[in-house]
């Protein structure tokens, strides 16, 4: 052999050696069992120049429900992670936890909600002008055919600035983001550096990425800026670079009020402020809704009545106001609605398979049951639908999760999927191993129908868990971020994912099929080096077993690519909270 050849292949080989294999590492978090009954809700970012600091809030939040009916809008979907109720009075929206996204079909621009930094900063230059012509932040802005309210653009804005601030031109993601609770101001009139807006622009979009909803206000050298000025500011900051190729050292900084109107960015029609119970606003129906909603999901039965405004209306009443409600929010007339007595039906009855029923549909049902009821003073024994007979009961819970999608979200489901009322009110678990959480949903008919197909033919719940683990391990393949990025859906239908969205869809197909799973997490040393590292549990035959599926060495309640004689547990967690 030649001694070029020779000294080539020897070269290889010290490189393949040398190249290390990969495994998903997360943040560390605290030693403690999350239950499902506990969120931490942060309301307000704390930056200060290159330090920044987090003002906390914790409140206890109930636990989230399986919610078999669950609204899609498109190919993405809405999972609630609601609190649940022990009366029939109306709770504040803050409790619900929702995740959606709109899609926008046939854009060449847009996939599945992906923009580029351009497509952002011309925005940002719209968005900046329509603040200057009507001293106002816009309700939304359209990038491509998609319609991106303000929250959703903050985190556009942060994380284009960043990612501009880096030199790197990776597309961004839109995600979905909440509005503020209660936005504040205190800033006097200023200069802030470059540093310190950039670093302001990281704490924003860690604070959105954490709590999937936008800061009151961040705070600075000169003092608290005002959700409406962020986006303000920001979008001036990539404007200024569209223009000028370079970001700039400084941007000067005013309060809120001098430069717009103190409004609210979706500001409310006079007659939303109505509070005469002879009437309800939209804002009112729609907190009622998610009030229903939950009280079905908890209980298996509708209500008795549900307070609005303290007046008791009953569920025939309700649905009429529902139904008023989706026909208003449709023809985009949000005026109050007067309250109708309405009589309940004679013999509800139904004859309904499960599917989807999209936008246009749910709102013709509305319509006929909206002039039914006011031709004959009643509410309906059941509609008819493509899916068959709908009855009374399914009629007010599926119209209350729209109305209640519409109250969070501000926009109308593309579409919602219903089941017959036997199969809605099945009363989800106590159990908090065997819910359906955001990222592990699995009341999802699409995972229903895998874990099904998964373990058909098996019997036992050794069978089962084996049969499900090896489905994960074979057919998802391992990538390498940080943290939760798709969530079990997403991973499975991508066929790929890190340890933490891989142990998501472990989660959501055990679950599915009655095994109690919980997340662990830990320090653990593999063969390249100590990593941070997520992976299941699964309750069987009475003890607990655990499964790694990022790796073909592992088997169902053996790990065989870490060394599980020299490791750290961080926590257990019955929902992951990263």
């Amino acid at each position: 052999m030649k001694r070029p050849l020779l000294l080539t292949m020897l070269l290889l080989l010290v490189v393949a050696l040398l190249i290390p294999n990969i495994y998903a590492t997360t943040t560390n978090q605290s030693n403690t069992e999350i239950t499902a009954n506990t969120s931490i809700q942060q309301d307000n970012i704390a930056v200060h120049n290159t330090k920044t600091s987090l003002t906390q809030s914790t409140s206890a939040a109930g636990s989230p429900g399986a919610d078999n009916n669950t609204i899609y809008n498109k190919t993405n979907y809405l999972i609630t992670n609601t609190s649940t109720t022990t009366s029939n009075s109306i709770k504040n929206l803050s409790s619900t936890n929702i995740q959606y996204a709109q899609t926008a079909a046939g854009d060449s621009n847009v996939q599945n909600n992906w923009f580029t930094n351009k497509q952002v900063t011309e925005a940002s230059g719209r968005v900046k002008t329509y603040i200057e012509t009507n001293k106002r932040l816009p309700n939304f802005v359209t990038i491509g055919k998609v319609q991106v309210n303000m929250p959703q653009f903050l985190q556009l804005l942060t994380t284009g600035l960043i990612q501009i601030n880096q030199g790197t031109t990776t597309q961004i993601k839109l995600k979905e983001v909440g509005t503020p609770k209660n936005i504040s101001e205190n800033i006097k009139d200023g200069i802030l550096k470059k540093t310190e807006y950039l670093n302001m622009a990281t704490s924003v979009q860690t604070y959105i990425n954490t709590n999937c909803r936008a800061p009151n206000f961040a705070t600075s050298s000169i003092g608290n800026v005002g959700f409406q000025s962020l986006i303000y500011r920001y979008s001036n900051i990539m404007s200024y670079h569209d223009r000028n190729k370079i970001l700039p050292n400084t941007v000067s900084m005013k309060p809120w009020k001098s430069i717009g109107k103190t409004t609210p960015t979706n500001p409310t029609p006079p007659s939303e402020n109505n509070s005469n119970t002879n009437s309800f606003t939209i804002t009112e129906i729609g907190k009622a809704a998610g009030n229903v909603k939950n009280f079905v999901e908890k209980n298996g039965r509708l209500p008795n009545f549900v307070k609005i405004n303290g007046k008791d209306i009953t569920m025939p009443q309700f649905l009429k106001l529902l139904n008023t409600c989706l026909i208003r929010i449709n023809g985009n007339k949000l005026t109050s609605i007067a309250f109708k007595n309405a009589g309940a039906p004679s013999s509800p009855s139904e004859d309904l398979k499960s599917g989807n029923i999209d936008k246009s549909g749910y709102v013709d049902l509305a319509n006929r049951i909206h002039n039914y009821m006011d031709s004959n003073g009643n509410a309906p024994n059941f509609a008819s639908s493509t899916l068959g007979k709908i009855q009374y009961e399914t009629l007010i819970y599926l119209e209350s999760r729209i109305v209640y999608f519409y109250a969070v979200k501000n926009v109308l489901p593309n579409y919602a999927v219903v089941n017959p009322w036997k199969k809605s009110t099945t009363q989800p678990t106590n159990n908090q191993y065997l819910r359906a959480t955001k990222d592990a949903p699995s009341n999802s008919q699409t995972i229903i129908n895998l874990s099904k197909s998964i373990t058909a033919g098996k019997t036992t719940e050794n069978a089962k868990a084996t049969a499900i683990f090896n489905w994960v391990r074979d057919n998802i393949a391992y990538s390498f971020y940080y943290n939760t990025l798709k969530g079990a859906l997403d991973t499975l239908s991508s066929k790929k994912g890190n340890c933490v969205d891989t142990t998501h869809l472990l989660v959501a197909l055990n679950r599915a099929s009655g095994l109690q799973t919980k997340y662990e997490h830990g320090i653990c040393k593999f063969s390249d080096g100590t990593f941070g590292h997520v992976w299941a549990q699964v309750y069987v035959n009475g003890k607990w077993n655990r499964a790694d599926a990022i790796s073909p060495r592992n088997t169902f309640g053996v790990i065989n690519n870490w060394d599980t004689k020299n490791w750290t547990q961080l926590g257990t967690y019955a929902e992951l909270p990263f």
